[in-house]
């Protein structure tokens, strides 16, 4: 297993190291300033993640399926897994060694859903951005209808020079925040700043997120994600599928059967993920307008509800995004941000509004109750560590103002 693993940090080593070498791709002159860029919205909640894939066609075909199985759209894999993913209806972020063989192959894939897009480099600085910039226009050319992915550090504080350079499709970026060493103050911080950066130019965000944390961590990074308008996850390290395998990488079978698993941190990821697939369809056609703090003391980044907004959150260590649709219909998405305590959420409507909480195992809307208070309305909700709900809001005096 070491073996597996030594040889699966090498090849991620390389995918990121590519990009030092100019390809075709970036053998071109200044990128223009003034271009459109190609629209992309993520068709779900995507959640990604590796699958250890044996040798055999067949146990690969059965590895994608239980992988789908468990919550997860999207697997991070090179163009030899994108068939038997695509019968598991499974996505892929391809990603090579080569950027070339990924440039020659976009034409060809420009209409394939089984395309998520192109990852192309992780944590690089300033002056990587015109060569990204020419990479994405090159990519964009053979295959508009698929992004091109770049992983932006935080902490090194340049993203919005990337996004006025490089003009990419998606906003990829990662912070670590639970590790002491990574600036975990600036946790809210950098969630707003991205955040805004994406309504600014219209374009989803993507986070990755670190996968070496209990349970209630994972469900909390998740979950404030949301709240923020993150659309799309992945996570370091991404290693949640396993397959028992012989040191030639062929399936062991037991009972005539592959074993596959789940790491402890694949599980953890896994629960959100199948709560996705109610929460999600809804989540991914609303945007994100605000989104406020219950904390006595602010952490840094983050913002108390204005006194003349429509309703008030009340309780310790919560926060609440806010989002509209496109009918301007009105969603709320609380969140108890706390990862050791169960706490009580109370939220306070200056009018006589109708709500709705999504059950994430029905998928169904369900009416909870509400404390009627001449014109006010109350309603108090219970979340665990990390957990959150998906409220939606009607009527009202300011209904879609």
């Amino acid at each position: 297993m070491f073996a597996v693993r030594l040889k699966v940090c090498v090849f991620c080593l390389l995918l990121v190291g590519w990009s030092t070498s100019p390809g075709r791709a970036q053998e071109k002159s200044d990128p223009p300033k003034d271009i459109k860029r190609p629209k992309y919205q993520f068709p779900e909640i995507m959640v990604i993640v590796y699958a250890d894939f044996p040798n055999e066609p067949e146990h690969q075909l059965a590895l994608a399926k239980y992988t789908a199985g468990k919550g997860f759209n999207c697997v991070e894999a090179e163009l030899d897994k994108l068939e038997v993913c695509r019968k598991a209806g499974l996505k892929v972020r391809l990603g090579s060694i080569d950027i070339n063989k990924l440039l020659d192959a976009a034409p060809k894939l420009k209409d394939d859903q089984a395309v998520l897009g192109y990852f192309i480099s992780d944590r690089r600085s300033r002056d990587a951005f015109p060569g990204f910039a020419r990479t994405a226009r090159a990519f964009e050319a053979a295959d508009p209808n698929h992004p091109t992915l770049f992983i932006n550090r935080a902490e090194y504080n340049q993203f919005p020079e990337f996004v006025e350079v490089v003009k990419p499709m998606v906003l990829d970026y990662y912070h670590y925040h639970w590790w002491h060493k990574n600036h975990p103050e600036r946790y809210y911080l950098y969630l707003r700043m991205f955040r805004d950066l994406s309504v600014k130019h219209d374009i989803p965000q993507m986070r990755c997120l670190g996968s070496n944390n209990p349970p209630e961590k994972i469900r909390q990074s998740m979950y404030v994600a949301l709240a923020y308008g993150v659309q799309a996850f992945h996570f370091w390290p991404p290693w949640f599928v396993t397959c028992k395998m012989d040191k030639d990488r062929n399936a062991v079978l037991e009972d005539g059967k592959p074993v596959f698993g789940l790491s402890d941190a694949g599980k953890a990821v896994s629960e959100v993920a199948l709560e996705l697939k109610a929460l999600g369809p809804v989540l991914l056609k609303l945007k994100n307008q605000a989104v406020y703090h219950t904390d006595k003391t602010l952490p840094m980044g983050a913002e108390r509800a204005p006194a003349d907004l429509w309703f008030q959150p009340e309780g310790e260590s919560f926060l609440v995004g806010i989002f509209n649709d496109d009918q301007k219909d009105r969603y709320l998405l609380p969140v108890n941000h706390d990862v050791e305590k169960t706490r009580e959420l109370t939220l306070r409507f200056k009018d006589r509004v109708a709500v709705e909480l999504l059950d994430r195992k029905t998928a169904k809307w369900r009416s909870p109750e509400l404390e009627k208070r001449d014109a006010e309305r109350v309603l108090k909700l219970t979340l665990a560590p990390g957990d959150g709900e998906l409220l939606r809001v009607s009527g009202g005096a300011d209904e879609k103002k």
